[in-house]
């Protein structure tokens, strides 16, 4: 009964969200420099047994304004950029930076003539920051502005809630906002939607990042009751008590609406939309179970749904914090 309940919940939001056919791609491990995405045309980068990113020297540190030098007899790779001089030795987790000797907790490949290096440590060693986005398989690098940022091809670099946008790349011919970019804004959203009590009432709390302007945001929220009836909050219902916002935060006070001793799940639906043409790439989906001895195991998951449910669907269950969203 109550995944019969999922499935109505589930076609009530996806109703709110509408899409158009495509195929989605598996977000493949991504590095970003100042914005800009580093091709890699042959060797890919990957993630070693340690848990470290491995990427091939040569692009990376070329992104970053640094010269490569390679001495096949010792098998040492160098990386200058201005005073700074990094070497390593393939196989060893010892290397130096401008003459002090360091470790890192794994070592320099070397793969298919490839060389293949720690990103993190080559790029702080060269001064710059390094985040990791587990949920979409990106590693972040900034430079503070010490190393001329990449110039794209074609398009401008726009930044927003510090995701870089360019209206060339991340676009496609109809206008809809590409899937891996997308994702991106998704996940943060999703991050920013929270389910909390003060004071004694349940509210629902959301607070959208800043998209290009030409884009909206559409949200669908069903709380599924034990008592088996549903209640449908979206961006989308004509309804005043149901309806939330499409852009900045918003506070929507449920206390009255819903028993929460009576609440089983939830199920939320979230796509970015071009304001003109309303189709997107695809939906965020989010469900999770109370009652995990009522669900058979399947009581949370993430994944990102690509229109009329196609396949691959890629999935953010392990590394999304449902305890920060569902504190009701």
């Amino acid at each position: 009964m109550k995944k019969i309940a999922f499935i109505l919940v589930l076609i009530t939001v996806v109703s709110t969200i509408l899409t158009v056919n495509i195929f989605a791609a598996k977000i493949p491990l991504r590095v970003v420099v100042n914005g800009s995405k580093i091709n890699f045309p042959d060797a890919q980068p990957f993630i070693d047994e340690n848990g470290r990113t491995q990427v091939p020297v040569r692009f990376v540190s070329e992104a970053l304004g640094a010269d490569v030098g390679w001495d096949g007899k010792t098998k040492t790779v160098t990386i200058e950029q201005g005073k700074n001089k990094i070497s390593l030795v393939v196989g060893k987790s010892e290397y130096t930076v401008n003459g002090k000797t360091m470790e890192m907790d794994t070592t320099v490949l070397l793969l298919e003539d490839r060389t293949f290096v720690p990103v993190r440590f080559v790029s702080e060693g060269l001064g710059a920051n390094v985040e990791w986005n587990a949920s979409i398989r990106t590693v972040y690098i900034t430079t503070g502005g010490t190393v001329p940022t990449p110039t794209p091809e074609e398009g401008e670099v726009r930044y927003y809630d510090g995701i870089a946008f360019n209206p060339a790349t991340d676009v496609d011919e109809f206008g809809r906002m590409t899937i891996e970019k997308s994702q991106e804004f998704l996940l943060k959203m999703a991050d920013q939607l929270s389910f909390v009590k003060e004071n004694g009432k349940y509210y629902i709390i959301g607070e959208y990042p800043e998209i290009p302007e030409e884009f909206e945001w559409a949200v669908g929220i069903g709380i599924i009751l034990k008592s088996g009836g549903v209640r449908n909050f979206s961006t989308g219902t004509a309804r005043k008590d149901y309806l939330i916002p499409r852009e900045g935060s918003f506070k929507k006070d449920t206390t009255g609406l819903i028993d929460i001793n009576d609440v089983n799940s939830y199920s939320i639906g979230i796509s970015i939309q071009n304001k003109k043409i309303k189709g997107d790439l695809g939906m965020l989906e989010i469900f999770y179970v109370l009652d995990e001895t009522s669900s058979n195991g399947d009581n949370k998951r993430v994944v990102f749904i690509p229109e009329s449910g196609l396949v691959p669907q890629t999935v953010y269950t392990d590394t999304f914090n449902f305890e920060k969203m569902f504190q009701w």
